[in-house]
């Protein structure tokens, strides 16, 4: 997932200068005036490219003259480089009309942005007070969008260096953990008395679900810097058959039961889905106190998405619990659970890597329907 916010698109302070795309003459020598009271002026000539050049430079309001609208077709190229914007940044932009004569061009920038209600329509002749009043607003409402972007920023800076510890923490804890597993493992082999060598076991099991817990704490590190270069169109069924063979042990132990039918193509990454549909079975079967737990995975068709479930017959999940359970370290409320709390997070992880959600459809009693959507071909 690409960050929200850029490093190096980051100002310091807020940047307070207005575009003013306008022909030099007489209205934009007083539109001038009047801006400056407020803000820097940078003055352009009133065409698509000046729009294009301060949303890169992230400014801070927009003026236009109708100049820019001589067509629709201009007016469209308009609305286009408006939707380019970043995700937190709405820039406001003031359109000057003299007797409306572009209303119709104005009409259709409305009907190609997303971003209309930054737009404003103005006809000249305006009030000096009241066009100073609407510049003072249009800065406000910018200066607002500013403080969002820094937050954002302090949030992905906050959350990246949570990542770095906790990958340099799993990290670091291999070497030690593989010395004490192959300790235990020696002393297993040894002549040991009944107490002895139960201590022994059961600080062996102990070990090899921590080297789990930390080989998938590793895992759902490294998932936020994949790149998607490795996606391409998968069978989902063979998704499916990999991960049942890699849980054949499990499923075997259980004698449960897996069952699929027609499942789609779609666009992914191949590791990243074996990895998410073998944790959701996993999770189905290792929590499921039935004589045969039974999962069953299935596709429903929802546009340019498949919406995929991996449903079971197990003891279901509380409704307070289930907003918490796609947490780092969760284990629904029960803290002697099988697990290290870090699957589910991680198949959110991954849901979200393919530009989806994951979430829960469950009653205590009654079973449980994880499901996650994937894109059906390549996204542009």
């Amino acid at each position: 997932m690409n960050d929200p916010v850029a490093r190096e698109n980051l100002p310091k302070v807020f940047n307070e200068h207005v575009v003013l795309a306008a022909r030099l003459g007489p209205n934009a020598t007083v539109l001038r005036e009047v801006i400056e009271t407020q803000a820097q002026v940078r003055i352009a000539e009133p065409t698509v490219e000046a729009v294009s050049e301060a949303i890169r430079v992230e400014a801070a309001l927009v003026i236009l003259t109708e100049e820019v609208l001589t067509d629709t077709t201009l007016a469209k190229q308009l609305g286009d480089r408006l939707n380019q914007q970043p995700d937190w940044s709405d820039i406001p932009v003031i359109i000057l009309l003299t007797e409306c004569k572009r209303f119709g061009d104005c009409l259709a920038l409305l009907g190609q942005t997303t971003h209309q209600r930054s737009i404003l329509l103005l006809e000249l002749p305006l009030k000096r007070p009241i066009f100073s009043s609407i510049v003072s607003t249009c800065l406000q409402n910018r200066q607002r969008q500013y403080q969002l972007r820094n937050t954002l920023y302090q949030l992905t800076e906050s959350n990246r260096a949570l990542e770095n510890f906790s990958y340099t923490a799993a990290h670091e804890l291999r070497n030690p953990l593989g010395v004490v597993t192959s300790a235990l493992m020696l002393l297993q082999k040894m002549k040991l008395d009944a107490k002895p060598k139960k201590i022994v076991d059961m600080g062996l099991r102990t070990a090899k679900r921590m080297n789990e817990t930390v080989q998938t704490l590793l895992d759902y590190s490294r998932i936020a810097a994949h790149q998607n270069s490795d996606f391409k169109r998968v069978e989902l069924a063979a998704i499916v058959r990999q991960s049942t063979i890699e849980l054949q042990m499990v499923i075997s132990a259980r004698q449960a039961e897996v069952y699929w039918d027609q499942l789609p193509t779609v666009w992914g990454s191949e590791q990243l889905l074996v990895r998410l549909i073998s944790n959701l079975i996993k999770n189905a079967i290792v929590h499921n106190n039935n004589d045969v737990p039974r999962v069953e995975i299935l596709a429903e068709d929802s546009g340019d998405r498949w919406l995929i479930h991996v449903r079971d017959n197990g003891p279901g999940i509380a409704m307070a619990a289930q907003s918490e359970i796609f947490e780092l370290f969760n284990r629904a409320g029960n803290s002697h659970a099988e697990g290290s709390g870090i699957g589910l997070a991680l198949c959110q992880r991954i849901a979200e890597q393919h530009g989806g959600v994951i979430s829960v459809t469950s009653q205590p009693g009654e079973g449980s329907d994880f499901h996650f959507d994937l894109p059906q071909d390549e996204r542009p």
